[in-house]
């Protein structure tokens, strides 16, 4: 199993699938790699790596909690591991709140920046009581959120089997911490330092988190996709949508 181990022992899961431009996922809190698993079409044009943060699915948990920057230097160590200079990184809801610190702290290693349902900082009330409901449901009843998040994403009665069992892996006190850390996460003000080109996918029914694309007009012309019909789910929800928007913006951009 394609293993990593950082510096302080602890064992990172990833998968490496297909050839090509190098695209990173960074998952959004508790969900794990499998919340990618629609994105895996994507292997016949790049080469896809997909990790389990630490404290998720098959990586080891922590001891401790571990912040935005703790997640941005463990993706950092995992590319010296794969001995990658540069990729494409993909971040999905909270999991952008990591792919931004990342591509701000180590803007050399980012080629381009794909944020689907991403915010800069938590701007809108009904986004910051559903994260406080989130680490409330983490606290009192991880499965019952697994259940709800799988259901939230996926048609299929098996791949929601598949995500759940799969959440189910992950350490409550580090999934309750990473809502945490991405609630109280700013980045607002170095945004205009960011430089990398980037496309920002959107559900045009998800209100409260499409507030926050207005925060992105300091950095240039980003590409926009807003896809119709669509709440924040779309990387699962809208699979062939926003791969093909993937396909287009590489093709446009490089």
């Amino acid at each position: 199993m394609p293993f990593y181990t950082k510096k302080n022992g602890q064992r990172i899961f990833y998968e490496d699938i297909g050839a090509g431009e190098i695209l990173l996922f960074v998952h959004p809190p508790g969900m794990g790699r499998k919340v990618f698993l629609n994105q895996h079409q994507l292997s016949s044009e790049f080469r896809l790596i997909i990790p389990d943060l630490c404290g998720h699915g098959d990586s080891d948990t922590d001891k401790d909690a571990p912040s935005i920057r703790d997640y941005a230097e463990e993706i950092r160590e995992l590319l010296e591991e794969l001995k990658i200079n540069e990729v494409i990184l993909f971040g999905y809801s909270a999991g952008g709140s990591i792919a931004q610190e990342f591509a701000l702290s180590f803007q050399d290693k980012v080629k381009a920046l794909i944020l689907s349902g991403a915010f800069p900082k938590v701007a809108v009330k009904m986004l910051e009581i559903e994260f406080k409901a989130g680490m409330w449901w983490v606290k009192n009843s991880p499965d019952t959120l697994a259940k709800l998040l799988s259901f939230s994403h996926f048609k299929s009665a098996e791949i929601r089997r598949e995500l759940e069992d799969h959440m189910a892996k992950t350490d409550p006190l580090i999934w309750y911490q990473f809502y945490k850390a991405s609630l109280h996460y700013d980045c607002t003000d170095r945004l205009p330092s960011l430089e990398v080109p980037q496309l920002l996918l959107y559900g045009n029914r998800s209100k409260w988190i499409n507030h926050h694309l207005k925060y992105y007009q300091v950095c240039g012309a980003p590409s926009l996709v807003m896809i119709d019909g669509a709440y924040h789910q779309i990387p699962a929800s809208h699979g062939p949508v926003v791969n093909q928007a993937v396909r287009d913006f590489y093709q446009r951009t490089f």
